[in-house]
């Protein structure tokens, strides 16, 4: 039991984000900076949105390829990069998922998903 509260100790004391700058550079006060207390939360919920929005990518991503090129040479490269791209946003949504304790920026962006507005 020990071992694993230490695990676990460590594990956090290493992924913390522990730079600071010297003191002679002044910070960039130009972008509001983001709490560490907020940091989770946006990503568990990034890691939910990129798991509620993977199917999308099988319909997103043949739409962009047609974009590109006439239907017929772009609409299987679309399909094969539809499911690529659906595991990916479905692994890393699941990943977020589990790590959102981590202080870390999320992965992906947010699929653009203008295009379902009428």
């Amino acid at each position: 039991m020990l071992r694993i509260v230490i695990l676990i100790v460590a594990f956090f004391a290493l992924t913390t984000n522990t730079y600071s700058e010297e003191p002679s550079v002044s910070p960039d006060l130009s972008h509001p900076t983001q709490s560490f207390y907020s940091a989770p939360l946006d990503r568990l919920s990034s890691g939910f949105v990129n798991v509620v929005t993977s199917p999308l990518e099988l319909i997103n991503q043949p739409r962009e390829e047609l974009k590109r090129a006439d239907f017929f040479p772009a609409i299987i490269p679309g399909i094969v990069r539809g499911i690529g791209w659906f595991g990916v946003r479905l692994g890393v949504g699941i990943f977020e998922i589990v790590t959102f304790p981590v202080p870390w920026k999320p992965h992906l962006d947010r699929i653009n998903l203008d295009w379902l507005s009428l």
